[in-house]
């Protein structure tokens, strides 16, 4: 079986150098991590991490195991794209005076994005979806000049009534 994409769903305690050891974790394990997101729950006392990676079944069995091991991993599920509600987010500042906005602008109200700031000779624009439809965007948005920009990586929910609080 070859390699896929897998979405991480982790809920550890909130405390200083989590991140620091689960990212260690998939270094020393030689894993790559394509995205990561982490922020407090509801709860202070809980953090949530969203993992991206790439590998097949195997890579994704040990890391559940590895990660189940660190102290402050409360738990790990694995989501698909099928599984959950997913997003991300880009900023991006593209160069645009003079006959280059009105068609900037068209693509961000295609796309059901959200312009930020308009300057002199600038458009920073914000987008949201799913990481095709971000992919889409910057497709279409590179025939301008991109001076900066950033992308958030994915953030997941699991569909329906489940919860990472749920026992399982």
């Amino acid at each position: 079986m070859g390699e896929s994409r897998a979405i991480f769903s982790v809920l550890a305690a909130n405390n200083p150098g989590v991140l620091f050891r689960m990212s260690g974790l998939f270094y020393r394990r030689g894993f790559n991590i394509d995205s990561v997101v982490a922020c407090k729950t509801g709860n202070p006392l809980f953090s949530r991490l969203t993992i991206v990676a790439t590998g097949d079944e195997a890579t994704f069995t040990q890391l559940i195991r590895q990660l189940r091991k660190l102290e402050d991993i409360k738990k790990v599920k694995v989501l698909t794209v099928d599984e959950c509600s997913n997003s991300e987010m880009l900023l991006v500042k593209v160069g645009a005076d003079g006959n280059e906005r009105i068609p900037v602008l068209k693509i961000v109200q295609a796309y059901g994005a959200r312009v930020l700031d308009i300057g002199g000779s600038t458009i920073t624009i914000e987008v949201t979806g799913q990481t095709h439809e971000i992919d889409e965007f910057m497709e279409q948005i590179e025939q301008f000049d991109i001076l900066e920009m950033a992308r958030t990586g994915i953030n997941a929910l699991e569909r329906g009534d489940s919860t990472i609080h749920d026992d399982d």
